[in-house]
């Protein structure tokens, strides 16, 4: 006869369960939050566990131990940042829709690289990288910014149902090209940050892609 455990020792083995995955996912946030750090730095092809264990304060393997590669760390970085920046968008734009939004993002984008946190200089490394050294990289890139376009070319859409913009716009076009716009400013600032001057970049930007000009016909 098979007895089940006794109620107090199975929710004991649930709690110490839930404390092993919660401290697993807290090792593996220390092992991004370094890796982007290092490879903010150098890059990703000098970046080893070993620097990338000694930032986070673990053992030299435990970073081998979580993501088991290189590969697969710098994978999972990707997805963090794609997690995190998409996050960070939704949770910034709210309920604005149409211009209000596509200005909103775009001023969003634009001041984070007030400041640049070791995250985003990693996240431009490595899309560089995926051009040439990790192409293994492209595909969560391209993913991301896919639903970047995406969602701006649904505030396209908005503006053009509000009156806002020309409805012969190219809406899929147009999204890319903010999309491209601020991409272009986040490498150039970053390698060059003392050329810039961020607020009058903001607003030049800001005038450049004003949807409301209606497209040449």
């Amino acid at each position: 006869m098979t007895t089940s455990p006794a109620p107090g020792a199975r929710a004991s083995t649930d709690a110490r369960r839930r404390t092993q995955a919660d401290r697993r996912r807290s090792s593996q946030r220390e092992v991004l939050d370094a890796a982007a750090q290092v490879i903010a730095d150098k890059g990703s092809s000098k970046a080893s566990f070993t620097e990338i264990a000694a930032v986070a304060g673990q053992s030299r393997a435990h970073p081998h131990y979580l993501f088991g590669s290189k590969a697969n760390l710098l994978e999972a970085l990707v997805d963090d940042f794609s997690e995190r920046y998409s996050d960070e968008v939704v949770s910034r734009i709210g309920d604005a829709r149409g211009l209000d939004a596509i200005s909103a993002v775009v001023k969003l984008f634009i001041r984070s690289l007030r400041r640049p946190l070791a995250m985003t200089r990693a996240f431009y490394v490595l899309l560089g990288e995926s051009l040439s050294a990790a192409p293994e990289l492209r595909p969560g890139l391209v993913t991301y910014h896919r639903w970047l376009q995406e969602l701006i070319r649904g505030w396209i859409d908005e503006a053009i149902e509000d009156g806002e913009v020309a409805a012969t716009l190219d809406a899929d076009a147009a999204a890319a090209v903010i999309v491209a716009t601020v991409r272009g400013i986040g490498f150039l600032v970053l390698s060059d940050p003392e050329s810039f001057d961020l607020r009058a970049l903001e607003a030049q930007t800001l005038a450049q892609i004003d949807l409301r000009t209606r497209p040449p016909t």
